[in-house]
């Protein structure tokens, strides 16, 4: 029985130091996806430029030895539709972007004018 105290508190610790810090963007609304089994926390917020926005899209479930270029493909899928919906259907145009703790992904895109 004593062999099982070590052995929980092992996996705990594994556990915690397999997680990652989890992002945040402040003033942002937060919807919950699920996407190819997935389930991702996606935030938008409004940027100081106009017509510009933030995005970040946080995997929320845990993630081993994550492949950071698929990590990448997966955000950029997911995010998508939230910059299309965000856009009102205009065409839009990212900045920049980055995958940040190879699972968070961060992007700032602007709007186009109507086509």
């Amino acid at each position: 029985m004593r062999s099982a105290i070590p052995c929980g508190a092992a996996l705990a610790i594994a556990l915690l130091a397999a997680c990652s810090p989890k992002g945040t963007l402040e003033n942002s609304r937060e919807e919950l996806v699920r996407v190819e089994g997935r389930q991702y926390e996606v935030r938008v917020a409004k940027s100081d430029m106009p017509n510009t926005w933030r995005l970040m899209i946080v995997r929320a479930t845990i993630v081993f030895d994550a492949d950071p270029e698929m990590e990448r493909i997966r955000a950029q899928n997911v995010a998508k539709p939230f910059m299309e919906r965000t856009c009102n259907g205009r065409p839009y145009q990212q900045i920049m972007d980055k995958l940040q703790d190879e699972v968070n992904y961060y992007t700032l895109f602007t709007c186009g004018a109507p086509t």
